[in-house]
């Protein structure tokens, strides 16, 4: 039964491929109870953008291939130069890392998609039931005679133009991949050079580009120039393809948007009616598209937590990997310090040799040991004075804290009492009883006639 089932959706899915947008839309009506004409179209439209990314994703792919095919040549390349130093060791483990690094991050993108990929097919093949339902219930409806009408040729013409240019993108693609260029840091050196002098290749930008790349021959460098101008002009020519692709494209949903707006107003012509699906299908459809619906929430939810689980997991998995980088570091650290303590106690005994072989006096060896127990006294006599000192502020503070606390216990926390200014501030807008004279809220301390300035005695009634 299973592989019947298969079988037959095998079969159907042929068929679908082979249905151009045209010959779908004249199959399926537009009325009340359906709009699966606009459901192709957006469908159509769904498959083109899916094209559109499927192609930008491999391109990606390709470049981080390119990318990690280089790092490895180059890692080759410095295993062939072996130098017996630490610093070699340090940069081959360095290079050694990265690649690891990106191998597992690719790995890890991969092994993502292809989920992704199974759980869109999981989910397609839902679809393409739901829809081998819709089309058993289609054939319930009476059959009208469909109006054969002269496919419009620019239609055809631009598939056909689009399938070119695509298989055009696609050497292109080929060619680019066979140019051999520098090694990314050499390239990096050749186009600063190169922009340095604009793109002009003279006497001046060859001595420039072997002064930045020591490790080349003038051969060389003119075949990287010639390779790069190559790889440009590709690259532009690819641009206009794809250009001229999307143009192609817009063209042919025109064509299609116009075709469809025929079909329609000879639909509306006819005004034909045809009998509606029966009730109990219609309620057995919507059922099984609500558990469909269920069936995606529920889906999506567990893959959310999967993804989420995943995340974690390769967060912990970063986090192990910094420890043990810091703990290499550590090493390297305590090696280092264990090679400079060994350096040094081999002076200090190299010291001692050449001391012990010099004669010395039993006076002067009296003499050195005095002086050194003074030296020793006054060290220990000093050490003596800091910590008596540290000690007597620590007594003092300790009994001034107490002293605080037992002079000052019977006084009561005034912290949550209101003062005089905050009730001030907490009056009402008008309160009579605080006249502040020209500036108070009222309207007490303004005057109601015009000002006059005072006149004194002396000087009144002299005009």
């Amino acid at each position: 039964m299973l592989q019947e089932c298969k079988s037959e959706l095998a079969s159907c899915k042929a068929k679908l491929i082979s249905l151009s947008i045209k010959d779908m839309s004249k199959l399926l009506p537009m009325c009340k109870t359906s709009t699966s004409k606009n459901e192709v179209f957006i469908l159509n439209d769904m498959i083109e953008k899916y094209d559109f990314d499927e192609e930008k994703e491999r391109d990606n792919t390709k470049t981080s291939l390119r990318l990690l095919r280089n790092d490895v040549q180059r890692y080759i390349k410095e295993l062939k130069g072996f130098t017996n130093s630490h610093e070699y060791y340090q940069k081959i483990e360095s290079m050694a890392n990265n690649i690891t690094n990106e191998i597992t991050e690719y790995k890890s993108k991969m092994s993502y998609q292809f989920d992704d990929l199974a759980q869109q097919e999981e989910t397609l093949t839902d679809e393409l039931k739901m829809i081998e339902q819709k089309m058993d219930n289609y054939d319930v409806v009476q059959k009208q005679p469909i109006i054969k009408r002269k496919p419009m040729q620019n239609n055809e013409e631009t598939i056909s133009e689009l399938g070119l240019i695509k298989q055009k993108v696609d050497l292109i693609d080929e060619k680019i991949d066979q140019i051999k260029l520098l090694e990314p840091e050499d390239h990096r050196e050749f186009l600063r050079v190169r922009t340095k002098h604009k793109g002009k290749v003279t006497p001046n930008f060859i001595n420039d580009c072997l002064k930045a790349i020591p490790f080349i021959t003038e051969d060389q460098l003119m075949e990287q120039i010639e390779n790069y101008n190559l790889l440009q002009q590709l690259e532009d020519e690819k641009k206009e393809l794809l250009t001229e692709y999307k143009r192609k494209k817009e063209e042919n949903k025109q064509i299609q948007l116009q075709q469809e707006q025929q079909q329609q107003e000879i639909e509306k012509q006819k005004q034909v009616k045809k009998p509606l699906v029966p009730k109990e299908e219609r309620d057995k459809l919507k059922e099984e598209i609500k558990q469909w619906k269920i069936k995606r929430v529920t889906q999506k939810a567990i893959d959310e937590i999967e993804y989420d689980t995943k995340k974690d997991i390769e967060k912990q998995k970063s986090e192990m990997l910094k420890k043990e980088r810091e703990e290499k570091k550590l090493q390297v650290q305590y090696y280092r310090e264990q090679k400079l303590i060994e350096k040094q106690r081999e002076q200090e005994l190299k010291q001692v040799e050449t001391m012990s072989r010099r004669f010395v006096s039993q006076e002067a060896k009296e003499r050195i040991k005095i002086k050194e127990n003074q030296l020793i006294e006054k060290k220990k006599s000093i050490l003596e004075q800091k910590q008596k000192k540290q000690f007597d502020q620590e007594m003092k503070q300790q009994a001034r804290e107490e002293d605080k606390y037992i002079k000052f216990a019977y006084v009561e926390s005034k912290l949550n009492e209101t003062t005089k200014a905050v009730e001030q501030q907490k009056r009402q807008k008008f309160d009579p009883k605080i006249d502040q004279g020209k500036y108070a809220d009222t309207f007490g301390g303004n005057l109601l006639g015009a000002g006059r300035r005072a006149i004194p005695g002396w000087r009144q009634n002299l005009g």
